[in-house]
């Protein structure tokens, strides 16, 4: 096991700690509770673990193993980095650095000074800029430098694809892919285990589900919706793990227990429930869910914030809550609940 910093998305550190916290839960690995910056936490793992919990994730933008902690008065002096153990790149590297606070010291002067201290070490060792074999992190505070050695980073190729305009079919006020692979990776599933979305609308959740290889299966109550969400999956290539039933969420067509729910109940002013409210729905369905599933399974669940909310999201079964703007009107939590 090493030691590793995450570099976190600016737009919700807290979302992306929890995030990070539940990948390592999953992958092997845990959160340290030091860090140098609110953005920089830092946990630790095997390498595999700490690569796919940057490309796994929606809020973890980077892993990086940690090589060097120096303290801004020491800028220009020498350091030791803790290369001891650390295979020399078998080729050129480039050190690329991020102010994440205001200081009186230029991107290229940290950059150079650490590019000294690594070469004084790797003798020999070349730097390239524009090809390296390897990257140097090094992440700027206010107080100190940190990082080290890039080892993983998000997939954001991937999640781009994913855009609802690269989707045959579209919804309103859909989740983006980042705000569902948030949702889907909270759950806390096991590899290849399988993410239920009883409330599968045009199938955002589920794209992440099976892009993260889960097996998704979902539920629409609206036949032409499960149609669209379908076609969604088959389009972007992620159909053949992955379904959509058009049934009614209250009658679970399921032989078994998900190992996990991941879910954004309909709302908004175009949106009806058949058969009573939407707050109604959600309490007769998750409760239900969580009945079903094996003891300390989760379900998470996107709410909005307001007077409607259901009683299980605030009831004793929620474990982390979250919530982010998506605009002026709409402020969305993010709910985990524990079976």
């Amino acid at each position: 096991m090493r030691r590793f910093v995450a570099l976190l998305s600016g737009d919700n550190v807290q979302l992306g700690l929890g995030e990070l916290n539940a990948l390592l839960d999953v992958l092997g690995g845990s959160l340290a509770t030091e860090r140098t910056h609110e953005r920089l936490p830092e946990f630790t793992a095997d390498l595999r673990a700490a690569r796919d919990a940057a490309w796994r994730s929606a809020f973890v933008k980077e892993s990086v193993l940690k090589l060097f902690e120096v303290g801004l008065e020491e800028f220009g002096r020498p350091f030791d980095p803790l290369v001891e153990d650390l295979p020399r790149p078998a080729g050129p590297i480039a050190v690329r650095a991020l102010k994440l606070e205001e200081v009186p010291l230029g991107r290229t002067e940290v950059e150079r000074w650490v590019a000294a201290n690594l070469l004084e070490r790797w003798r020999g060792l070349k730097v390239d800029l524009e090809n390296p074999r390897e990257v140097i992190r090094v992440f700027v505070t206010s107080r100190c430098a940190v990082g080290g050695l890039l080892v993983g980073v998000r997939d954001n190729e991937g999640i781009a694809r994913r855009s609802p305009v690269n989707r045959p079919f579209r919804l309103p006020s859909t989740l983006k892919p980042k705000e569902a692979r948030v949702v889907v990776n909270l759950a806390r599933v096991p590899r290849g285990g399988t993410v239920f979305d009883p409330f599968a609308g045009s199938g955002a959740i589920l794209l992440e589900a099976s892009a993260l290889g889960y097996e998704a299966l979902g539920t629409e109550v609206k036949g032409w919706i499960a149609r669209g969400a379908r076609r969604n999956l088959k389009a972007l290539g992620l159909g053949e793990r992955s379904d959509v039933i058009a049934a009614d969420a209250r009658h679970l067509p399921l032989r078994r227990a998900p190992d996990g729910v991941a879910t954004d109940p309909p709302y908004g002013k175009s949106t009806t429930v058949v058969g009573g409210r939407r707050s109604e729905l959600v309490d007769e369905v998750i409760g239900e869910l969580l009945d079903a599933m094996e003891r300390g399974r989760r379900a998470v669940v996107v709410y909005p914030a307001g007077s409607d909310m259901p009683g299980i999201l605030t009831s004793g079964r929620v474990v982390e809550r979250y919530s982010y703007k998506v605009h002026s009107s709409l402020v969305r939590t993010v709910n985990v609940l524990v079976a």
